[in-house]
């Protein structure tokens, strides 16, 4: 009988911590270097800043999702072990 670490079950759990820290950090690193930056340009480009902060957004949100992806792969993963280890009893 094999039986998973501790560490490998709490995995999609990280990953999902891992996820909101990583949205978070993101947005505000590109917040930062927007803001900063619009002190140097010029006033009239607003829609310009608009797009970046699209960007910036959306780049965050993906890179979120994917380790949120990734947490419930892991969890799936582990359930159908769970599984199989229930049949073989």
């Amino acid at each position: 009988m094999i039986q998973l670490p501790a560490l490998l079950r709490r995995l999609p759990y990280i990953f999902y911590g891992i996820a909101v820290l990583l949205f978070i950090w993101n947005v505000a690193n590109q917040w930062m270097n927007i803001t900063s930056m619009m002190g140097y340009s010029d006033p009239t480009l607003g829609n310009v800043v608009a797009y970046q902060k699209s960007i910036a957004l959306y780049s965050a949100f993906s890179d979120a999702a994917y380790m949120v992806s990734n947490g419930a792969i892991i969890q799936v993963l582990i359930a159908i072990f769970d599984k199989l280890q229930g049949a073989a009893e």
